[in-house]
C-alpha cells in the first residue's frame, strides 16, 4: 500500500480539552472556508548554546536552551459573529458581534485536528489561538480572518503535545 501525501486540508476542527487537561473530544469544524494557499504547520529550529573549554578550539557539547515551537496557521474567509467572538471574546446578541468592553483580550486555547485530503491526521492536545482581522472594503477580494495556534503543553502529564497519524506503519 502507497504511503500517503502530506497533501491539501481536508479540515481543521476544534473544541476544549478535556476535562483532565489531554485531548478534547467533541471538536467541530468552526471556520472552514479556508484561503487557498495559507494553511501551513511549521516548527522553529531549537535554540541552543554551545559549550567550549580553554584545551580545545572544536565546541565540547551543546545544550539545548529552548525547544522548537510548532505553528498551525491559516486564513478563513468565514467571518461571522461566531468567528469573531472566537478570536476576540466578545458578546454576541441577535447576530451582532460587539467585543469586550475595556479592550480586553481573550486566551483561546484548543484540542485541534488538522486533517489533509489524504487522510493524515494531526492532533493537538492544546493550542494557543490569535487571530487578526483583515477585513477588506474591497469589491476584488473578500475579508478574511488570518489566524495562528501555537502547540502548548498539555495539562494532562504524561502525554505528548501532538501527534501525526499517517494511517499506516511507518
Amino acid at each position: 500500500m502507497a504511503k500517503p501525501k502530506f497533501y491539501a486540508l481536508k479540515a481543521i476542527t476544534m473544541g476544549a480539552p478535556a476535562a483532565d487537561g489531554g485531548m478534547g473530544t467533541v471538536l467541530t469544524e468552526i471556520l472552514g472556508a479556508t484561503v487557498k494557499g495559507t494553511a501551513t504547520l511549521t516548527s522553529t529550529t531549537p535554540e541552543t548554546t554551545e559549550v567550549e573549554i580553554e584545551e580545545s578550539d572544536e565546541i565540547y557539547d551543546e545544550l539545548e536552551t529552548k525547544a522548537a515551537v510548532w505553528t498551525l496557521a491559516a486564513s478563513t474567509y468565514n467571518v461571522s459573529a461566531i468567528t469573531m467572538q472566537k478570536f476576540f471574546g466578545g458578546t454576541i446578541a441577535t447576530g451582532v458581534w460587539s467585543p469586550p468592553v475595556g479592550g480586553t483580550t481573550v486566551k483561546v486555547h484548543q484540542s485541534v485536528v488538522a486533517e489533509t485530503r489524504s487522510g493524515i491526521k494531526v492532533s493537538f492536545v492544546k493550542m494557543s489561538l490569535v487571530g487578526t482581522a483583515a477585513l477588506a472594503f474591497d469589491k476584488a477580494k473578500l475579508g478574511q480572518i488570518d489566524w495562528t495556534a501555537k502547540v502548548l503543553a498539555p495539562d494532562k502529564a504524561g502525554i505528548p503535545a501532538f501527534s501525526i497519524d499517517f494511517g499506516v506503519d511507518a
